[in-house]
């Protein structure tokens, strides 16, 4: 499990983490949770910024909206049971709504 969170907004959310089972993404506005099937995988996470959205990737398995505000502009990404990873720097703090997709699930 994946997390993907503004680096003051770590509480988690049991709700969004339960979504996320189904949804493969799933979040409650300052956490989003993103779930791979297999464990203990080699996955990459990117976020980019556009002013409309792309459309989906033609391998794209499937997609969902996501909303994530930053009020830091700093977002953490980690692995649920090991913590956090990495750190990206937004243009600037805000809500940010965008599109998740996923390929070989």
């Amino acid at each position: 499990m994946l997390e993907v969170y503004d680096a003051d907004a770590h509480l988690g959310d049991e709700a969004a983490l339960d979504a996320a089972e189904t949804q493969v993404v799933a979040g409650n506005g300052y956490h989003l949770y993103l779930l791979s099937l297999q464990p203990d995988m080699k996955v990459q996470v990117t976020i980019r910024i556009w002013d409309t959205p792309p459309p989906p990737p033609a391998e794209a398995e499937g997609h969902t909206r996501v909303s994530l505000e930053s009020e830091t502009g700093i977002l953490v990404v980690g692995q649920l049971d090991r913590g956090p990873a990495d750190e990206i720097t937004l243009p600037r703090p805000g809500v940010y709504e965008g599109h998740a997709w996923w390929q070989n699930r």
